[in-house]
């Protein structure tokens, strides 16, 4: 890279893209119920709660626009890969979902084309963009996972998923820790999952390098929405963090 151009990727902060795979707990008309209950329907089975929200606060303070999810995972899950096996849940967190269940490889085919493979490729293309900045980009997946799982409790508030073969994430993901450990956040790294599992940043790293692409997903519990406080503590660290991080 010629001087001038190292110098002004140093000078410039990277592209941040927000996306919120999971915002949304709403069906398409045409699919009906798919035999779930209506409590079932706003559980988390359906949908993260509080993510779509945090996802907008962090636009916000960054100055961005978040690419929210528009239908309920059980609907397609925009992060599962198209040849994932629960891309199209059969079941979902233990719960059958009984319009999916009868799904032949056709119509399942025909779900992916029109509920998943649109918002893949539109949300491809924009961070595909962004990774062609000076700085290339940050890429923040926006999560909530329950306080419990199976009867045990999780112990963080906010799960920063990431490859820690990738030096950049690995480096973010620290300046995150430390910033938000600092204002009394419970932050653990690759918790409640793992940042290497079948996902939409997992996807992006297998098609754009390690200097032009940082894929974090952000995981927030679910005991904390509504805390608006803790809220604006978390989105206040991280954009603070975003704002000044340099590659």
């Amino acid at each position: 890279m010629p001087q001038n151009e190292h110098t002004m990727a140093r000078l410039t902060p990277p592209e941040i893209v927000l996306t919120c795979e999971h915002a949304s707990r709403r069906f398409p008309t045409e699919l009906g119920s798919l035999g779930l209950s209506a409590a079932q329907r706003r559980s988390h089975i359906a949908w993260d709660r509080g993510a779509a929200s945090l996802t907008r606060a962090l636009a916000a303070a960054l100055g961005g626009s978040p690419l929210l999810a528009r239908y309920s995972r059980i609907v397609a899950d925009l992060n599962r890969s198209p040849s994932h096996p629960r891309v199209v849940p059969r079941v979902a967190f233990g719960t059958p979902v009984p319009g999916n269940a009868r799904l032949t490889r056709a119509e399942r085919a025909a779900r992916l084309a029109r509920y998943h493979t649109p918002w893949r490729d539109h949300v491809y293309a924009v961070i595909a963009r962004a990774v062609s900045a000076p700085a290339g980009c940050i890429h923040l997946s926006v999560h909530s996972f329950t306080p419990t799982l199976h009867g045990v409790e999780r112990n963080a508030d906010v799960g920063l998923l990431y490859d820690p073969q990738r030096v950049a994430e690995r480096l973010l993901a620290g300046a995150l820790r430390e910033r938000l450990t600092g204002e009394g956040v419970a932050v653990r790294r690759n918790y409640p999952y793992r940042g290497t599992a079948d996902g939409f940043t997992t996807w992006c790293r297998r098609r754009f390098p390690s200097t032009r692409y940082m894929g974090i997903e952000i995981e927030l519990n679910q005991r904390l929405v509504g805390r608006a406080g803790v809220q604006r503590r978390v989105v206040g660290s991280m954009a603070d963090v975003l704002g000044a991080w340099r590659p």
